[in-house]
């Protein structure tokens, strides 16, 4: 496995882009971040105004793919038949649509595609 890292500055929602051209996506682990939902955005390539959330397609109609986070770290470990757009950001989503008050830097656990 090889970590590449996200970060999602202070006064910031979503991190910077992700390259995964090359990259199976394993995991994700999330630093204590404001309380809310990770989301994860995607694209063919780098231009910033195509980035969209991905869906949840494992359940008919469900919406945007969300995984819990809150006070505490988590660990998100991606199905193994998941495959991401070629590059991504992380995205927090909380009901207040707070900011992050300080610089987190989530963890993606990968392996060569």
């Amino acid at each position: 496995m090889n970590p590449i890292y996200a970060i999602i500055n202070s006064g910031y929602v979503v991190s910077g882009d992700v390259n995964l051209t090359q990259r199976a996506l394993l995991g994700i682990s999330v630093p204590t971040i404001t309380s809310g939902d990770l989301t994860i955005q995607g694209n063919t390539d780098t231009t910033s105004a195509n980035f969209l959330r991905l869906l949840e397609t494992r359940a008919p109609g469900s919406g945007d793919l969300r995984f819990a986070t809150g006070a505490g770290s988590r660990m998100v470990l991606v199905p193994e038949d998941f495959t991401t757009p070629p590059y991504i950001r992380l995205e927090t989503i909380t009901a207040a649509g707070s900011l992050q008050a300080d610089a987190r830097t989530l963890t993606l656990l990968t392996r060569p595609r």
